[in-house]
């Protein structure tokens, strides 16, 4: 599940460790590198009993993660300066760690958590 803010990453993982019992890792930007690294290396193990990741957009750079489906809690950000709508290039980059080559999922799906927004999301998509 990908959100954009620290505090909305801890809630949501908070909310299914609680609610649905799975264990979530999590990684965002300002992790440290070795905690990043650590952390997909928990979710990718399917012994360690780790089942979703919650993380940001630092996920679109640089990990290699076995990614089946990619759930946007959001679909927009803050640049810094604004809260926005994704770019199609962020949504592209985020969603397309779902099923990727050379990983245990060769198909991946991409989808919503509020239905509103999963036609922003296609359209997103359709643009590419």
């Amino acid at each position: 599940i990908v959100a954009f803010s620290r505090k909305a990453l801890y809630r949501i993982k908070s909310e299914i460790e609680r609610f649905c019992g799975k264990k979530c890792c999590i990684i965002y930007g300002s992790l440290p590198p070795e905690t990043r690294r650590a952390q997909a290396e928990l979710f990718n193990d399917v012994e360690s009993g780790y089942d979703v990741l919650v993380a940001s957009d630092a996920i679109g750079m640089g990990l290699n993660l076995n990614i089946r489906r990619v759930i946007f809690g959001a679909m927009e950000k803050f640049d810094g300066y604004d809260t926005r709508p994704l770019t199609t290039s962020e949504a592209l980059q985020i969603g397309g760690r779902a099923g990727r080559f050379k990983t245990e999922y060769d198909v991946g799906f991409v989808t919503t958590t509020r239905k509103p927004e999963l036609h922003y999301l296609k359209k997103l998509f359709s643009s590419k």
